[in-house]
């Protein structure tokens, strides 16, 4: 796969996960994912 459709990719996955912390996910929890699934895939984009 592409790096910039990784990190696009990555991005949706991010909006989603961000969904979830109305739905009792703590903020600690969805990093952890989110880390977890930039390793996986490959992506190398940076969030502040």
């Amino acid at each position: 796969m592409q790096a910039k459709n990784v990190n696009i990719d990555y991005c949706g996955i991010r909006n989603l996960l961000r969904l979830l912390a109305g739905q009792g996910f703590t903020e600690t929890e969805l990093e952890k994912i989110a880390a977890r699934i930039a390793r996986a895939t490959g992506a190398d984009i940076i969030f502040c």
